[in-house]
């Protein structure tokens, strides 16, 4: 009994200690979303908002919500507020309103004050610090000037249905299911179908931040997501598909698509939520998300992805981090909503409120 004892003894004191040290191993921290601060877009309307300082466009951040769009600054100031009968286009630094015909769309900038025109008729398009209109007949497009002259026009003859743009670059994809790229000046860089289906169509495309990059949906019947890859030789550029993937459950609408800034991961929507994809070693990752997504925007230097999707009238805002761990979400009703990032911070917009959303690991 005493032998039985005396090795039994010291199995449990290292057995006791083992625990001591495994339980007071710190648990990994969750996330947590912390509202900041909240603007009343009513209360503007009453005249109730704070002084706005020419200085406080500087660091402006759009926004578009049903039938209203407008800019605010990341500390909760409202610098304005404005209301469109029919379509409008706004990015941080310009925005344009236009009706079914017009033949002349001013450019703002955000504190509202004219700096250039469009003098096209068509349906503008403004993305970060690139403007872009398309034509009449739904397979032509023009790139813009920044103050709204046209800088280039691609005449296709099939429709146009998807659309995407770079720094370097820019991707199209039509219904006849032909993907084209071009630079900047309007140069065609690249032009391939990725093929694979029954009916051939382009229903999401993207273009990495270098346009090295390529990114599709496409297809019904044997619908696939492709990654192809610009490689130059001698003989010119050449497109060569690096990553395909078959969809076992097909989508009949179009898809948002969108690279990271680094070009390591593209994300695009499929029929369960998101699909992740590594283009460095080609590992695709799903993360099921409820809804059609509306928004994928990257934080300025936290590698943190978020998301706003919508299902009904219900909307879900998803946080990714290290580009392809699903973090956290919540949800709310709204008639209309976006999501805009600024550095690291995150703002929702629900109906007639603005929030700014922190997230804090605990």
């Amino acid at each position: 009994m005493d032998k039985k004892v005396k090795i039994i003894a010291p199995i449990c004191i290292a057995f006791a200690i083992l625990y001591i040290i495994i339980a007071s191993k710190p648990l990994s921290p969750e996330i947590q979303f912390v509202p900041v601060w909240t603007i009343d877009l009513e209360a503007y309307t009453k005249g109730e908002g704070a002084e706005v300082l020419p200085e406080d466009f500087n660091n402006a951040v759009s926004f578009k919500l049903g039938q209203n769009l407008g800019y605010f600054t990341p500390e909760g100031k409202l610098l304005s507020y404005i209301t469109f009968p029919y379509k409008a286009t706004i990015s941080d630094n310009s925005y344009t309103l236009y009706g079914t015909s017009s033949q002349e769309m001013q450019i703002n900038s955000p504190s509202g004050s004219k700096i250039g025109a469009i003098n096209v008729t068509g349906f503008p398009y403004f993305t970060e610090d690139r403007k872009f209109i398309f034509l009449p007949g739904g397979s032509s497009f023009s790139k813009l000037n920044s103050d709204g002259s046209v800088a280039w026009t691609y005449e296709g003859f099939t429709p146009l249905t998807a659309f995407s743009s770079s720094k370097t670059g820019i991707v199209t994809g039509y219904a006849n299911g032909s993907v084209i790229a071009f630079d900047n000046e309007g140069n065609i860089k690249q032009q391939y179908q990725p093929g694979g289906s029954s009916y051939e169509v382009i229903l999401g495309a993207a273009i990495s931040e270098s346009s090295k990059y390529i990114a599709t949906l496409s297809g019904q019947g044997g619908q696939r997501f492709v990654i192809s890859k610009k490689t130059d030789a001698s003989y010119g550029s050449h497109t060569s598909i690096v990553f395909y993937k078959s969809m076992t459950r097909e989508l009949n609408r179009q898809v948002l698509i969108k690279f990271s800034k680094d070009e390591k991961k593209v994300f695009y929507n499929n029929a369960t939520g998101i699909g992740i994809v590594n283009t460095r070693n080609f590992k695709n990752t799903e993360i099921p998300i409820k809804g059609r997504i509306l928004s994928i925007l990257e934080s300025g230097c936290n590698n943190e992805i978020f998301i706003l999707s919508k299902e009904g009238k219900t909307y879900t805002v998803s946080t990714i981090e290290s580009f392809d761990a699903f973090a956290g979400s919540f949800s709310f009703d709204a008639e209309s909503a976006c999501i805009a990032v600024k550095d690291d911070a995150l703002f929702v917009g629900r109906d007639g409120k603005i929030s700014r959303i922190d997230i804090i690991h605990r």
